[in-house]
């Protein structure tokens, strides 16, 4: 096992709790919204990848009640000072929204809402306020409760009917803060006589930690892209290599390159599951090139069907669609089950006995053969692969014990098929190496949205798999962890 401090690169794309696109709307030029001299108008839409959502992974909903969107000039005004403007405050009749029920393999948006006349200037602190489980008297409310008595008015559906509450850190106090690091282009920009397009993607799959106790906790941490919701996209078909036949809810990562040590590692910037008929749309996003990597299981009664990953380097996104045609998904030999890499993490603090929270995100990586490249991989109905360790007696004690939190991963058992993407369809790719079946594990420590330990980001080499079978990590330790 070696370690890392590369913390500017602390946010994994699979863990982003939430991303948030920032528009600046062609349209409505010229006071389209009908703003006064010195001032535009923000509009505020918010959609999710559903790529957790049954049965390909555990929840049927999550429900989260929307109360406010604020923005500041300065990025590091404290959530109760003054200079904040309101996007969109919906305090007098709270939103309560089923994100997985957002997306859709088109990129239409549900609206938060618009704006009064703000002031012109770079905005480069957001933040998205959610109700609290226990609202104080007065507040109002979201009638019907979707979550149910008892269960609060942010929570989960469970794949098996069963729902839970989705505890809250600081969100209904201070909101979600999107930083301008978080920004892609640092902020946004309210331009005079404008209607500038705010969309919030809030990725809940990424979002969601399991705390010791079996409990969910949401988790957000930020990503933020200039781009344009009416601009390229990236189209393409999921199919069986051998049938041909269309592969429903298939993972579609889509991924842009950072370094991590020596390696060089793709990170997730958007993500969705394909449609019946095995299509996927991945727009709202950045012009520039990324990698398109695709895998699938499936479960028809007592047979379940494993499909390597299939890896797509060098995918362009301009104004227009990019189309990638068919991707072929190979099934994997024999049995056809996944494999699975599981292993505790534990923290340490300087005091122990008030216990030290962190979250860890978990994400599996690929090499690609020829290249210092490795790609995240697919997750197969990992519930754990975000998880939530306390040092203290805070929560119930998990399996390996207080301070502890098991994870588990249950990734594609053979090597990846690659194919570089050159414009003529359909791609070439080359068939999977034979032979060990190998990954690498990501492992990165925050405490609200900041690293808070002596060494937040840990790399496990050398991992085998194969399938059908558990491969044991040794436990991760992350030492020297702190509050921020």
């Amino acid at each position: 096992m070696t370690k890392s401090n590369a913390l500017k690169y602390l946010v994994p794309l699979l863990f982003l709790v939430v991303a948030l696109s920032v528009t600046i709307s062609c349209g409505g030029g010229g006071g389209g919204g009908g703003s006064s001299a010195g001032t535009g108008i923000v509009r505020t839409t918010i959609t999710d990848p559903p790529i957790c959502q049954a049965p390909a992974g555990p929840f049927e909903k999550v429900w989260v009640t929307i109360t406010r969107v604020r923005a500041h000039i300065s990025d590091d005004a404290s959530p109760d000072g003054g200079g904040w403007v309101d996007l969109v405050d919906l305090h007098t009749a709270p939103r309560q929204i089923d994100l997985l029920s957002l997306a859709d393999t088109t990129c239409i948006l549900t609206e938060l809402g618009t704006s009064g006349e703000l002031p012109v200037g770079r905005y480069q602190q957001i933040r998205l306020y959610l109700l609290s489980n226990d609202p104080a008297a007065g507040e109002e409310r979201p009638s019907p409760n979707e979550c149910g008595v008892g269960q609060g008015y942010n929570c989960v559906v469970l794949s098996d009917g069963g729902t839970q509450m989705l505890l809250l850190s600081s969100q209904a106090q201070t909101g979600i803060k999107i930083p301008p690091g978080q920004i892609e282009g640092g902020g946004l920009t309210v331009t005079e006589g404008q209607v500038v397009d705010l969309n919030i993607d809030f990725d809940a799959c990424s979002s969601i930690v399991q705390q010791g106790n079996g409990a969910y906790r949401l988790k957000p941490t930020l990503h933020a892209g200039e781009v344009s919701i009416s601009s390229g996209a990236i189209t393409g078909r999921v199919v069986e290599q051998n049938t041909m036949t269309p592969i429903s809810n298939a993972i579609v990562l889509l991924e842009r390159r950072d370094l991590i040590d020596a390696n060089t590692v793709g990170r997730v910037i958007s993500q969705r599951l394909t449609g019946a008929d095995g299509t996927f749309v991945l727009c709202a996003l950045s012009t520039g090139s990324y990698d398109v990597v695709v895998a699938a299981k499936t479960v028809s009664g007592a047979v379940t069907k494993t499909y390597n990953a299939t890896v797509t380097l060098g995918v362009p996104l301009g104004t227009g669609t990019t189309s990638m045609g068919d991707i072929p998904l190979a099934p994997e030999p024999g049995s056809s089950l996944p494999a699975t890499i599981s292993g505790p993490v534990t923290t340490s603090g300087g005091n122990p006995a008030a216990g030290t929270e962190s979250d860890v995100v978990l994400t599996a990586l690929q090499p690609v053969p020829g290249s210092t490249l490795s790609v995240t991989v697919p997750l197969f109905n990992s519930t754990s692969s975000s998880v939530t360790v306390d040092t203290g007696d805070t929560f119930a004690p998990s399996s390996c014990g207080y301070g502890c939190a098991n994870f588990s991963l249950e990734v594609p058992a053979s090597n990846p098929r690659v194919g570089t993407y050159t414009g003529t369809l359909p791609t070439a790719y080359a068939a999977p190496l034979p032979g060990a079946i190998n990954y690498t594990v990501s492992a990165q420590a925050f405490k609200d949205d900041a690293a808070n330990c002596s060494d937040s980001s840990q790399i496990i080499t050398g991992l085998v798999v194969q399938q059908g079978l558990i491969t044991s990590v040794a436990t991760i330790e992350f030492t020297g962890c702190i509050a921020p």
